[in-house]
């Protein structure tokens, strides 16, 4: 048996033994990483590349509020190095002993996003969309090609908040074009208004 296949059989066998991730009742962290923790660990080549990530974490809740048996349940882009990057920093996150109600965080399930963004120092002007889905407007923190297109791009701000735009403001995004002074590989921040028929 290789040792990334033995590695995910224990991933799974540690997740399969704790009770599920809950998503209701949780406190606010008592302690999470500094930004200087989080850019120690942001993979080396997706720095390079200025390359936006994530990745989903779940783990348990030890008698201190730390967090243990973690494991990564989710990375986007797969294979760039963000679950690797989110593991390291699990132990930098501590949470209150008892949640909102009351109740005990101790033995709880938690799953939370961690997410690597460089902030896109420019801004096209808005985009204006026709949608048949209803109003509003997500706000995009893009990567630039070398062909002026965009990639990577990671919603920042919705309003009103949920998913029910982005898929219209998704495909527009990539529609769009940066500027000839835009240098590939930077980020660029773009404002789809959607404006319900």
């Amino acid at each position: 048996m290789s040792a990334a296949l033995a590695a995910i059989l224990l991933l799974q066998a540690t997740a399969a033994s704790r009770p599920p991730a809950t998503t209701t009742d949780l406190p606010k962290w008592e302690k999470g990483p500094t930004p200087a923790e989080m850019n120690a660990v942001y993979p080396p080549d997706a720095l390079k590349a200025n390359l936006a990530g994530s990745a989903t974490v779940e783990c348990a809740v030890d008698a201190t509020g730390l967090l243990a048996d973690c494991a990564v349940v989710g990375e986007s882009p797969m294979g760039s190095g963000f679950g690797a990057a989110a593991m390291a920093l699990s132990p930098k996150f501590q949470m209150p002993l008892k949640s909102p109600s009351g109740a005990s965080m101790v033995g709880r399930t938690v799953r939370f996003p961690i997410r690597w963004l460089h902030s896109a120092k420019t801004q096209l002007p808005p985009v204006i969309v026709n949608s048949e889905t209803g109003s509003g407007s997500v706000v995009f923190d893009c990567r630039v090609k070398d062909d002026r297109g965009l990639d990577n791009c990671v919603v920042v701000d919705a309003r009103p908040p949920g998913g029910s735009l982005f898929a219209q403001a998704g495909e527009a995004v990539l529609r769009q074009k940066a500027g000839a002074n835009m240098a590939p590989g930077s980020r660029l921040m773009v404002v789809i208004q959607m404006k319900g028929n």
